[in-house]
């Protein structure tokens, strides 16, 4: 069982590390629904774990991110989302004007 959870840690890990290589990389944005819901799905896997090893500090930082997740996610829902490619037409047209 001990497995289990463990592994849940690690793709906890890959879900935060692919949001931000993805975010850097300029694949991902911070105003895109699939950013959030990496940060989401990596802190609900965080939670999980550190419930499972009352490791009450990492339980904590997690389920804070997952919050602050879930809240950029309904922000991005109630603006509207843009692409990569939405924005760089539109900054396009900003520059080449």
């Amino acid at each position: 069982m001990s497995l289990f959870f463990e592994l849940l840690g690690w793709i906890g890990s890959f879900c935060f590390l692919l949001a931000y290589y993805m975010l850097i990389r300029g694949k991902w944005q911070a105003n895109q629904p699939i950013y959030h819901w990496y940060n989401i799905a990596g802190s609900v896997l965080f939670v999980v774990n550190g419930a499972y090893y009352s490791a009450w500090a990492v339980l904590f930082i997690n389920f804070v991110w997952g919050i602050i997740a879930c809240y950029g996610l309904i922000k991005t829902a109630k603006n509207g989302r843009s692409t990569p490619l939405e924005t760089e037409k539109s900054e396009y047209r900003k520059n080449h004007k």
